[in-house]
């Protein structure tokens, strides 16, 4: 894929990636290897024509956990003919079985965040009988769950899953520091995106609870209530914002966040006055009405809930947000 669309291959211990030619788009294609089985392909680009990836299995199968923080993509296995979406943050897992080919279809003109982990399974190290690496352990389990032959899974959008990614996207390769945190978010990823899987099939809420065009209408009122927070944000005006109804509204936001509209508006609240206490000299009753709310003592008492610490103490000591 980098010699087709790309320009220069840089590469180091471990990590790679290619600036696309201008010919085929704008943008950038990595790719890190973290241990001998998970390596990891990110996409950050916006292309100029479509174009296929194909995926090449051997005789080990792969597990494939694809996930669009931004855009979307169409995938097929390779014996196949019709493809399937792979939509903007929806939690997919595809299972290709030994010698099976996977093909990713790129569409043009549209700007793409995509990460694309891929778990081989090294059976020498899973059947050996030592098994005191914890990461081996969820591995062999992990084997042993998923189906041997193709498999694809596409499930509920997933937004736990979009912050693992952006961390993973954001961290480079320069220091220690930067690359155990981008080895972690790789592992934070995986793990939601199993964990969210396990959970959409014991319960049976495979199906999300709201249609594409609600997804959007609830991204954009997110974006309205991080805007105006200062502001009064009753359930009735967000009704109103987004043009859906109550029970629409709420089953979003569960959908999306897991939590209410309310509890949401409240955290966000909350993450705009410990940023404020660090970057500003309010008291705490300006804090109070810089952020929505209206009671100090109301505000006082949920701060703590939340951060652990009075508001009061953190303005004294903001290190004290760090710690806590």
């Amino acid at each position: 894929m980098a010699k087709a669309i790309g320009d220069d291959i840089n590469c180091r211990k471990g990590f790679g990636f290619t600036k696309v030619r201008s010919d085929y788009g704008e943008g950038v294609v990595s790719v890190t290897v973290v241990s001998d089985d998970i390596s990891v392909i990110i996409i950050d680009a916006t292309f100029k024509k479509d174009f296929e990836v194909q995926l090449l299995g051997d005789s080990k199968k792969t597990i494939d956990f694809v996930f669009c923080l931004e855009g979307s993509i169409h995938h097929r296995f390779g014996a196949g003919t019709s493809y399937k979406p792979i939509n903007f943050r929806q939690n997919t897992i595809i299972n290709r079985g030994e010698n099976s080919r996977s093909v990713i279809k790129i569409p043009s003109n549209v700007p793409l965040k995509i990460s694309l982990i891929s778990y081989r399974p090294n059976y020498d190290k899973l059947q050996s009988e030592d098994l005191y690496d914890l990461r081996l352990s969820a591995f062999n389990i992990l084997t042993k769950v998923y189906a041997e032959e193709n498999h694809f899974y596409s499930g509920r959008v997933c937004f736990r899953t979009s912050n693992f990614v952006s961390d993973m996207m954001k961290y480079g390769s320069q220091n220690p520091a930067d690359i155990l945190f981008k080895e972690a978010a790789i592992l934070n990823t995986m793990a939601s995106q199993i964990d969210r899987h396990d959970k959409d099939l014991s319960s049976g809420h495979d199906k999300a609870p709201i249609k594409l065009y609600e997804v959007d209408r609830i991204l954009a009122l997110e974006t309205f209530i991080n805007d105006n927070l200062t502001e009064s944000l009753t359930l009735s005006r967000l009704e109103l914002v987004s043009g859906l109804n109550p029970s629409k509204l709420q089953a979003g936001f569960k959908y999306l966040y897991g939590k209410t509209v309310s509890h949401y508006v409240t955290e966000k609240r909350l993450e705009k006055a410990a940023k404020l206490i660090y970057e500003s000299d309010l008291n705490v009753s300006e804090l109070v009405y810089s952020v929505g709310f209206t009671s100090r003592s109301y505000f006082s008492k949920i701060f703590k809930n939340h951060f652990g610490v009075l508001p009061s103490k953190c303005i004294a000591n903001p290190e004290l947000l760090a710690i806590n």
